[in-house]
């Protein structure tokens, strides 16, 4: 609401409810009272939605970062959230998992790299590895590598920034996924913080 008929308001006239949302004045209708049980694909909806907002909650703070180009008026993590609800769930309600091979942590102009594998070769840690990339002249020797693992019998998600592009290998510790399965992801974001680039699934590991 842009300086409407009477501008920003709180509170409810008749049917309509003025308030705000993440700084922007708005106005909703009046919710009506509900009788009926949800439909069964509101009933779909909202299963969905906890399975993905369990997921998204576990890596809050880097798809904040991931997504910050492509949220508008929303989080990162709330863009993520949508994502993963259209293009990263398998199953039937109300069964659904993440799909992790399909999950994207980071939208952004950069490359990732090539060659990428992942090994537990010592208990609690895991190697990233990767031989190179293309470039498309942004990408940088310097770009700063943000190696990530989710351990889904935890619900809980390791990320940190190690190394470099030109580094070719990194180590995650992750000593609570201990014997445990764990996807993993990798990123870059640029030296000075302007550019991330499309992170990348590499795949499960069982960690030592």
């Amino acid at each position: 609401m842009k300086n409407g008929i009477l501008d920003a308001f709180s509170g409810t006239i008749g049917r309509v409810v003025g308030t705000s949302w993440r700084g922007l004045a708005v106005m909703r209708s009046k919710a009506h009272s509900r009788r009926n049980a949800n439909t069964p694909k509101q009933e779909e909806q909202k299963a969905k939605f906890k399975v993905a907002s369990s997921f998204v909650q576990s890596m809050h703070d880097l798809l904040v970062l991931g997504f910050r180009d492509q949220a508008v008026r929303m989080t990162g993590a709330n863009y993520a959230l949508s994502l993963i609800i259209k293009e990263a769930l398998d199953g039937a309600n109300p069964d659904f998992k993440i799909a992790y091979d399909r999950v994207k942590i980071s939208k952004g102009l950069l490359f990732n790299v090539e060659g990428l594998a992942v090994a537990s070769t010592k208990p609690g840690a895991i190697q990233f590895t990767w031989t190179g990339s293309d470039s498309n002249t942004k990408e940088k020797p310097t770009d700063v590598a943000i190696l990530v693992a989710h351990c889904p019998d935890l619900n809980r998600t390791v990320f940190k920034s190690i190394g470099s592009r030109d580094s070719l290998s990194g180590e995650l510790a992750v000593p609570k996924f201990a014997g445990k399965v764990a996807h993993t992801w990798i990123t870059f974001v640029s030296a000075n913080g302007k550019f991330i680039a499309n992170s990348e699934y590499i795949g499960t590991v069982n960690v030592s």
